[in-house]
Formats: C-alpha cells, structure tokens, sequence
C-alpha cells in the first residue's frame, strides 16, 4: 500500500473518459503533485489494486465502470486514498450516496476556479495526512495501555478464554493461579472487560509490595487519627473500586489478618476503615492470583483455609509458556509491535531461526521474560528483522549447538570489528541492560526494592534506567 512520505510529491490519480478534462487536470496539477491519468476507469481499477494514490479523482459518469463502483473498489484495496468526486449531471442524493460510500468532496462540473481545485486537493491531502498522524498516535498510545486479549490460539489458552467468558458476571470471587509472568493480570482484566462492571473501575494491588502494617488501610481506609501518621481519613481501594473490580495480585502473602477481614468482607460485602465504627456496604468483585502453592500455605498454617473456599469460588489455572510453545509466534510477533511502536522502531518481524529459537527456549520467567527479550533485541536490531544475533545470549544457550555456535561467531565477528575500548563499552553496555531489565523483573517494576536488591540508590538506578531506556511502569502487574 502507499504511504505518504515527506521525501516524494503526493501522488494524485484522475480518472475521466473525456481526453480534454484530462488534459485540463494535467495542467492544474503538474508542477505542485505527481500526475496519474486514466481515461479507461477498468484500468484504473487495476492500477489501484497494485499501486496507489494520495488522492483519487473520479468522474461519475464513465462507460465500463461508474465512478460511484470504481470508489468503492479503491476503498476496499486502498483505504487511505481520499477520493474526491467530480460530475456535471450531480444530485443530492448522489452527492450523499458518494460521501457515504467514502468519498471526501463532491464537486460539480464545470471547474473554472483552478485555484479552488487545489484547494479541494490540498484539503483532501491534509485529511489523509491527519488520518495517518492520529493513527501512528494511537498505535504509540496503544503500545502503551496495558493488554486486555489473551494471546494465543492453543487448547490451554482457548480453554482460559472459554471460562473466562463463562464467570465473568458473576459476582462471585475468583482465584488465578500459576507462575510468575503467565499474565495472571491480564486475565484479570479479561474478566473485568468481559463482564457488566466493564464501564466501573479496574484497581490492583500488588500485596507483596505493601507493608503489613499498612496493607489494611490500604485496602479499607483508615479514619483520622487511627494511627500515627494518620493526619486525615483515607479511602481504601474498597471503596476506589465500588461497583467494578478489584485485583488483589499475589494474595498468597496476604497477612492472616487481613485475611480475616477479606473474608467478612467477601460474605457480607461491607467494608470498616481502620479506625471506624461504623461498617460501609460496597460492591466489588474480587480477584485474586498467586504463585503460591496455596495448598502448601494452607498446611504451613500461612493462609487461611477459611479465606482460601471463599476467595476460590471459581479458578483458573495459566499454564507456563513452556507447556503451549504453540503460541509462542503470536505472543511474540503481538509484543514485538507494542515494543516496535514504544521505541519507534520498524522492525518487521523475526527471521526463522530466531523465531525457532524462541520456540525453543523454556521461559522460566514466561511471557515477562520473553517481552524482556523481544526488547533487547529490537534495540540491537534497530531497524529490519530480528535475527538469532539480536536475542539474548542466554535464549541461544538452550537452543542447541547450532544456535550456540551461531551466537558465539556473530560476537566474536562483532567484537573484532571494532577496537578493544569500543568493544568493552559495548560489553558493559549489553550487560547493565540485561541486569536492569531482569531486576525489574524480579522486584515487579519497585524502584526501592530493586535498589535495595543491587546495592544502586533510587538516583543513580533512575539514571541508569533512563541510559539504557527501560521504564519500571513497564514492568508493573506483569504477574
């Protein structure tokens, strides 16, 4: 398909079966656009189906093919292109017949004013180059938004979707358990956007990350003076959640207190501050999700057998990427446009030995590893194809001797090719970025707990992020 580029004219095609308005279109538009002409609207119909324009000016009344058939030929194979309709026999009802076909203008034979002709061009250049703006801005805003789909088109993923379509109105509570990166968040977020609170609030809570002296009023709110510290009343995430959804992510390390008051709240749907006397009734759907072997937790006397049968009334089970490799090419090709479109990189896709090596591999860190991978390599790659080159080394390491040997000669070619002091800044470089982007992994995106585990204070670790560009929001909720 065409595209608008500031390095080439914009491209005009005029299809009109009479010679001389042919000519007389040539004469307004050479100079300022490239010209195509056609006289033959069958011809221009092929044309467009392999080529294309920046706008389309089209006669109404032609033999073969009228203009109103020959728009909607260019609509389905060149949707981009504006089309402006010109007639001498116009009607309203053509005019409204044409403008809902797609047209951008409907202009009446005979065009004396050639300065408004261009004008009519010009307007219709600017609609396409605004259209292209807003979409390359929605698709930068997208890459951003967090997912809402479950990716992938294998038995254990479509059985994930089938259940969530089935529980998600009901109001009853819902565990999602498996390891860490299989997206247990975003499974969360189907159910919440597959249900009727899909229009009310969405909110999460990482448990893990909260203090156990806080994680109450947090969640509850907490009244003036409840506690030291406590300067005015709070509103819990309870109550920031009413009529929607909230996400309680790795409840597993949820305190057997909070526990308790969970529980009351699942069964009697009222919440008290911290601090009140008085209990309030909300509305929320809860969802939980863990790693936690919580059976074990449950023998270990730390979470509450009690709080586990109300919290999984029903549950789902994310299976490790490593056991539906079969999805592996979806995911990846889903996140490498996410990842492309934040970095405002055109990366087309994988070359096949890149995508079998990532087939290969077994993901211990999942669909969060496999993004941090796919990140990594499309810094490398730039622009183009990601090759096996571009992965990280330690995917190639599982992926057999041909992929190690591969891997090992394209970095000492690399390497060589550059003098020593080069070449050992690039090493350093590759390894603070891996370091970062796996400690962002471990601590879920926690600046303070990232630092406290890398010996970095907050300043110099921001800086480093900023070096290297990795955002911590970008690995937050990625359970």
């Amino acid at each position: 398909m065409l595209q608008a580029s500031s390095e080439r004219r914009p491209r005009i095609a005029v299809v009109d079966d009479e010679p001389l308005i042919l000519e007389a279109w040539k004469e307004i538009l050479e100079g300022r656009y490239e010209t195509k002409l056609f006289s033959d609207p069958l011809s221009a119909a092929t044309y467009f189906e392999t080529e294309g324009a920046d706008v389309a000016v089209l006669d109404v009344r032609m033999p073969g093919m009228d203009g109103l058939a020959l728009l909607e030929r260019i609509k389905r194979s060149q949707p981009s292109t504006e089309v402006i309709m010109i007639t001498g026999h116009g009607t309203i009802e053509m005019a409204v017949q044409a403008i809902q076909a797609g047209a951008y203008d409907f202009v009446c034979k005979p065009i004396d004013d050639i300065d408004a002709a261009i004008r009519r061009v010009d307007g219709a250049l600017e609609r396409r180059r605004l259209r292209e703006l807003n979409q390359a801005l929605k698709s930068q805003l997208d890459a951003y938004l967090p997912d809402t789909e479950l990716i992938g088109d294998g038995k254990a993923i479509r059985k994930v979707r089938d259940l969530i379509v089935q529980v998600a109105d009901s109001p009853a509570p819902v565990i999602i358990c498996g390891e860490s990166g299989t997206g247990k968040e975003l499974a969360a977020r189907a159910l919440h956007l597959n249900s009727s609170r899909r229009d009310r609030p969405f909110v999460a809570i990482n448990c893990a990350a909260m203090p156990e002296t806080l994680i109450d009023s947090e969640l509850f709110g907490h009244e003036r003076g409840a506690f030291t510290g406590a300067m005015s009343s709070h509103k819990g995430l309870f109550e920031a959640a009413n009529g929607g959804t909230l996400f309680l992510d790795e409840i597993g390390d949820i305190p057997l207190q909070t526990q308790v008051r969970l529980l009351r709240t699942l069964q009697d749907g009222e919440i008290r501050a911290v601090g009140a006397t008085r209990s309030r009734t909300v509305d929320v759907r809860v969802i939980g999700a863990t790693n936690v072997n919580l059976e074990r937790a449950m023998r270990e006397g730390r979470f509450r057998e009690d709080f586990y049968y109300r919290i999984s009334t029903f549950r789902i089970d994310l299976v490790p990427l490593r056991e539906r490799r079969e999805d592996i090419p979806l995911i990846a090709t889903h996140i490498l446009k996410k990842v492309a479109d934040r970095a405002n990189r055109q990366v087309s896709g994988f070359s096949d030995d890149a995508l079998n090596l990532l087939m290969h591999y077994d993901w211990p860190g999942n669909v969060r590893e496999l993004s941090n991978a796919i990140e990594h390599a499309v810094t490398l790659a730039a622009n183009g194809e990601i090759d096996v080159a571009h992965l990280p080394a330690f995917v190639a390491s599982q992926g057999g001797p041909r992929f190690k040997s591969a891997v090992h000669n394209d970095e000492i070619a690399s390497a060589t090719s550059v003098p020593f002091a080069t070449a050992r800044d690039k090493l350093v470089e590759d390894f603070e970025r891996r370091y970062l982007a796996d400690l962002l992994t471990v601590t879920g995106g926690n600046l303070s707990e990232a630092a406290r585990r890398s010996g970095i204070d907050r300043s110099n670790l921001r800086r480093l992020l900023h070096r290297h560009s990795l955002m911590a929001a970008t690995f937050k909720g990625q359970s």
